[in-house]
């Protein structure tokens, strides 16, 4: 069993942290560039030096370890980046992504809010391919609210993530780490871990709720951890289902992020890692950091056989599909 479990962790999660290599994305090296900072030593980064969004997980002679905690549409995020760049001289950075939302990083930010204007039918379909119907259209969803915050906005999602990618390509033998959980996987356990009557109580709640108008004075609370845990608090209570989706979304993929990042600091010598996430995983982190093995990893890769009623929903539709399609073609030869 223990063999089995380190073979799948082996196929599902080390793949993606590994570093990015050039045949995954054009990675140029500046080899004339030079880090201002080199000569400040590796015993130099005080918290003091860091954005206060920073938290110095670690620093000692084995390695240092910065968390940035990120608002996703957020340009002061960006630059906290690379003031945490010019500080650290980092030789690794991890990101909150994984292989399938690489190419996020090569993302055309005017070429994003274009679509974002015109997202239609025929693109959230293209995008959920693939996916079961309730897990297609929660990921339909997650879409189509990251079309509205960035039209709103003006703002691409993710600038930090692709900032994190352009100042590691200035930083000769730097490299980049993917340290999130597939999507997909994502997606199906918090689906899965709902039952019929909270799928029912979570669609409806997306299908009818209001979103409060944001701006981007407002979008920098969410830098504020406290903050962020009172909007977790508060959605929980009008929708109690909301925990476990919470406990898929945020819990589960802290503790992949903070194996990942372990795995990160293992693999580069002399370690000096950035790590840039979402505020809201910060505390999970930093909670599960340097605590994270394989046999906790692996159960959190695996998708749980599809419910009862799940399956029982699919087949419901599919015959009565088949049922209209056999009646048009009764009607048509015998009506």
């Amino acid at each position: 069993m223990k063999k089995t479990a380190c073979m799948v962790l082996k196929k599902i999660l080390y793949p993606r942290i590994q570093y990015i290599h050039v045949k995954t994305l054009h990675h140029t090296t500046n080899n004339n560039y030079t880090r201002v900072n080199l000569s400040r030593g590796f015993g130099s980064v005080v918290e003091s030096d860091l954005p206060s969004s920073a938290t110095l997980l670690q620093n000692n002679n084995e390695a240092k370890v910065v968390l940035l905690g990120t608002v996703h549409f957020s340009k002061q995020s960006v630059e906290d980046v690379s003031k945490i760049v010019k500080v650290l001289n980092p030789n690794a950075i991890l990101i909150e992504l994984c292989r399938q939302r690489v190419s996020l990083l090569e993302l055309d930010d005017k070429k994003f809010l274009e679509d974002a204007k015109n997202l239609d039918a025929q693109k959230i379909k293209q995008a959920v391919k693939g996916q079961g119907l309730v897990s297609g259209m929660l990921h339909a969803m997650l879409l189509k609210t990251y079309a509205d915050i960035a039209k709103e906005l003006g703002v691409a999602p993710g600038g930090e993530f692709r900032r994190a990618y352009q100042e590691m390509k200035k930083i000769p033998g730097c490299k980049l780490f993917l340290g999130d959980r597939p999507i997909q996987i994502t997606i199906a356990r918090a689906f899965q871990s709902l039952n019929v009557l909270e799928v029912g109580q979570v669609l409806y709640h997306l299908t009818t709720a209001n979103p409060k108008p944001l701006n981007k004075n407002q979008l920098e609370k969410y830098k504020n951890k406290d903050y962020v845990q009172e909007q977790f608090q508060e959605i929980t209570r009008e929708v109690p289902a909301f925990k476990k989706i919470f406990h898929v979304f945020v819990d589960e993929r802290d503790k992949c992020l903070a194996f990942s990042l372990q795995e990160c600091v293992r693999a580069v010598q002399n370690p000096r890692v950035l790590a840039v996430v979402g505020m809201g995983h910060v505390d999970g982190i930093s909670k599960y950091y340097g605590k994270m093995k394989q046999e906790d990893i692996v159960p959190l890769l695996f998708i749980p056989p599809r419910p009862f009623y799940a399956v029982l929903f699919s087949k419901v539709i599919k015959f009565t599909f088949y049922f209209l399609i056999f009646s048009i073609v009764y009607r048509f030869f015998f009506g």
